[in-house]
């Protein structure tokens, strides 16, 4: 297994559960404090506290240790018991980040308020100032308004989670996207390509939905069809009911795919590539293929999830051998970190997915998104340039981690390609 995958294993089976762990007992201890410094509260609503944070952690352990199939639940269950769970810890991870990046933030402000003491007349100036009932009558309402703001970004974390878990996971939207490819055949000008990607089927993309966007896709009447890797969460049974469903998905030039991290996560990614060609999805695995258009050809290359950095080139080396020079080649890679080594190689547009648009977006700033993604990776969505070289890369239409979206509803994306 390349090193990239086991550390790919590593971060989602063990530094992000610890790092949960951690953010739930920093937030316990808040919390508590709180309870019992400001709100006096009474010692059964300590003990309340105590027994939830108990409940939902032991859950977690337990969920990271077995992994159960949630899909095997009751169906009342699936809402009864894994939602509140979800909420819990997703609400727990965003308050806790919050109040982490405030402490932190207010904990530097301290700092350079001490250091400032140590010069003589600034102490004598500040211990001046602090001691008028003015200044006095200020702090105290400064106190206040920490704390219930405090109260009310509590609020917003629970509510913006709640609706990002059960509002913004199941909205989407088709986007269209018109792209000059440096090269192109006039033959191929107005060629549609309909682009959905990470589809992360599992206990939160069952076959109803896949279905749902399958329709979606068929109905954007497209040329060829590309699917660009993460067709499973991480298990290998999650593949037969996305192959069930995407088998239904038709294009005249077909359908075309390549495997994804997750798809990898599996342990046996050349089933899950097996289960998808039975579906109908010719998988390109480091390799290219021509597709006519009257008179005219281009080239569909495509390359499993590359993994390590310096994998890149010799995947991509592999995939467009024997490619002429001259010929416009669309590159179907599922991380979209190797525009450069694509452009090195004459590649006229890669299509990618795997950030998800960021999944979780707070703002945005033009083309800027202020996305924890954004700090992973420098392609998060839509359109980018490298020379002559273009790149999409699509939000998807699943999720991972956590089942929700906030601000970034999923696509499914209709390219246009352009003559240039």
């Amino acid at each position: 297994m390349p090193w990239s995958r086991e550390v790919g294993f590593i971060i989602f089976l063990v530094l992000i559960p610890l790092l949960l762990l951690s953010l739930q007992f920093f937030l316990y201890r808040k919390l508590r404090r709180w309870l019992t410094e400001h709100l006096r509260a009474p010692r059964w609503a300590g003990r309340t506290v105590t027994g939830l944070f108990l409940l939902f952690n032991i859950a977690l352990v337990l969920a990271l240790i077995f992994r159960p199939d949630v899909r095997t639940f009751p169906e009342w269950f699936q809402i009864a018991g894994t939602y509140p769970f979800l909420l819990w810890h997703a609400s727990a991870f965003f308050f806790a980040f919050l109040l982490g990046l405030w402490a932190l933030i207010s904990g530097a402000v301290k700092l350079a308020v001490r250091l400032l003491r140590l010069l003589r007349p600034v102490q004598k100036r500040v211990d001046a100032v602090a001691a008028t009932p003015g200044y006095q009558r200020f702090d105290a309402s400064r106190r206040v308004f920490l704390r219930r703001s405090t109260y009310g970004l509590a609020a917003m974390t629970v509510g913006g989670t709640s609706y990002g878990m059960l509002i913004g996971k199941n909205q989407h939207e088709i986007t269209t996207t018109e792209i000059p490819i440096y090269g192109l055949p006039n033959e191929f000008d107005g060629f549609v390509i309909g682009l959905v990607s990470d589809v992360h089927s599992g206990a939160f993309m069952l076959p109803d939905q896949m279905r749902e966007y399958v329709k979606m896709v068929n109905d954007l009447g497209a040329d060829l069809v590309a699917v660009p890797g993460d067709f499973v969460n991480g298990r290998i049974d999650e593949v037969f009911p996305f192959a069930e469903a995407f088998s239904d998905l038709k294009a005249p030039f077909g359908v075309y795919g390549v495997l994804g991290n997750h798809d990898f996560y599996t342990g046996d990614p050349g089933r899950v590539a097996q289960e998808a060609t039975k579906a109908g999805i010719r998988m390109l695995r480091d390799e290219a293929l021509p597709i006519r258009r009257r008179s005219a050809t281009i080239m569909l290359a495509g390359v499993d999830d590359v993994g390590r950095n310096d994998r890149a080139p010799v995947k991509l080396q592999k995939a467009l051998e024997g490619v002429p020079g001259s010929t416009a080649t669309l590159l179907l890679c599922h991380r979209p970190y190797y525009i450069s080594q694509a452009a090195a190689r004459g590649v006229g547009l890669v299509l990618s997915g795997h950030t998800h648009g960021g999944q979780i977006v707070f703002g945005k700033f033009g083309n800027a998104m202020l996305t924890p993604a954004a700090f992973v990776s420098p392609y998060v969505w839509g359109t980018y340039s490298m020379g002559k070289t273009r790149m999409y890369v699509t939000r998807g239409i699943g999720t991972v981690g956590l089942p929700m979206r906030i601000n970034c509803p999923a696509e499914v994306s209709r390219i246009i390609l352009r003559a240039s």
